[in-house]
């Protein structure tokens, strides 16, 4: 079967406010932040939790009963414990209290400099329930691909499980997507007790070549983890780096796959990007050359696509739905997977709803029926930063019960498929016939 490649492979660099776990590079948070005091007093503290729960209670409009108590309770606790925490401890704390709102948009931003986590020098990611390292510094590049079985005391399983009580998420998609990010904080593991020491970690890695080693990370700061310098799987195993990892920094390109008469669109942001052309001059680009080509189908690529303005795909959907020839079963295809969040999640609504398209991969992370939007408040002593829903529409009221948009065909991402460099999603569509 023929497989589609790109020829270079670069660190991926965002600007996020939710921990971004990708497949090459250094996981990458906020870099916005201002100067904190260099001492928070109990009141402080006690002003920002009063601010945050004033803040949250105006316009977080979904709050079930139950979980505003929960919420208020918690609150009130946590002001009791302020004189025998840690700053770090704080921080866990205010990441407990928004989990309990269980909605992917509302949580700290725990990648600023102020909140002051560490973090290992290690990029991993979950395939079929088992964690690898895809990633990492330079001086440990010898683990990549190693499993990683333990974490401190505990298992890589029972570790994630104790961590899960502190990620904001709409579905247990959101989980799998940050949940390897998460698990390299070592402040935040020494909180929920499953590691010693607030800078340190101790691993237990089972190598490529089947050999288990026991390694202890030194936890870093933000500059030095971002600095490096970083490799990755494909480049020390010399392996093709797949299609969709390409032109990292992005947000929309395409390739027409002449071989398979297939029209690739890779869609890394829902926002039109600086010193490129808008997302609807883009589209009309693209479907000028889709009607010069005229390809048998048209691949929309969501899976890294964390958001955006959803009204701005509104002009692919108009695209596609005035070109009957092209709007057909098995013409249409979305990818999603597990980092499809918020207006990608929406994107793919609308081309569900409103075309022939078929969706392939992962459910995304996103609840159809949630936020509609959201900002961001600054605290006024410690200046966390804290994204929160302001509004929510459902956009898929059909479906109350659906806590995601599932998949037609679920191709999970296989650590078997990735060290050979093969997109096996997109290989699927490339291989069906059409009718």
């Amino acid at each position: 079967m023929t497989q589609y490649f790109c020829q270079k492979t670069k660190p991926y660099r965002m600007k996020t406010l939710i921990v971004t776990v990708l497949l090459l590079g250094a996981i990458h948070f906020s870099g916005v932040s201002q100067t904190q005091k260099t001492s928070m007093s109990l009141k402080d503290w006690e002003e920002d939790l009063t601010y945050l729960q004033k803040k949250i209670k105006k316009q977080f409009k979904t709050f079930i009963p139950e979980v505003k108590e929960k919420f208020d309770t918690g609150i009130k606790a946590l002001k009791r414990q302020l004189p025998e925490l840690k700053s770090y401890e704080v921080s866990c704390e205010m990441m407990r209290l928004l989990a309990l709102l269980k909605d992917g948009h509302t949580e700290l931003n725990i990648g600023q400099k102020e909140v002051g986590f560490h973090r290992l020098p290690l990029n991993l990611y979950f395939f079929e329930n088992e964690l690898y390292i895809v990633a990492a510094h330079q001086k440990f590049a010898k683990l990549i691909g190693g499993k990683i079985t333990h974490i401190g005391k505990y298992t890589t399983q029972e570790a994630f499980e104790k961590l899960k009580q502190n990620m904001s998420h709409d579905n247990s998609v959101e989980f799998l997507h940050a949940g390897p990010g998460y698990m390299t904080l070592t402040e935040l593991l020494h909180y929920l007790k499953i590691t010693e020491n607030t800078q340190k970690m101790a691993l237990k890695i089972t190598l490529p070549v089947g050999k288990a080693v026991s390694q202890t990370f030194d936890g870093l700061d933000y500059n030095t983890y971002i600095q490096g310098p970083w490799t990755n799987y494909f480049r020390e195993y010399k392996t093709q780096t797949p299609l969709y990892l390409s032109k990292q920094r992005t947000y929309y390109w395409h390739r027409y796959l002449a071989d398979k008469k297939t029209m690739y669109f890779n869609w890394r942001r829902i926002n039109n990007q600086k010193r490129k052309p808008s997302i609807k001059r883009y589209i009309n680009k693209l479907f000028k050359e889709i009607d010069a080509v005229r390809p048998d189908k048209l691949v929309i690529d969501l899976r890294l696509n964390n958001g955006g303005n959803y009204n701005l795909s509104r002009p692919m959907i108009t695209a596609i739905r005035a070109r009957a020839w092209l709007n057909q079963p098995g013409k249409i295809w979305v990818i999603t997977g597990r980092t499809t969040f918020s207006a990608a999640t929406m994107a793919c609504v609308f081309l569900k709803n409103e075309t022939a398209a078929t969706v392939v991969g992962e459910p995304g992370r996103t609840h159809p029926n949630k936020s509609d939007n959201n900002e961001v408040m600054r605290l006024p002593n410690s200046n966390f930063l804290i994204e929160y829903t302001t509004r929510i529409k459902k956009h898929l009221p059909q479906h109350p019960d659906w806590d995601r948009v599932p998949v037609d065909v679920t191709i999970p991402p296989r650590f078997n498929d990735y060290k050979q460099g093969k997109d096996t999603a997109l290989e699927y569509i490339l291989s069906k016939q059409l009718k």
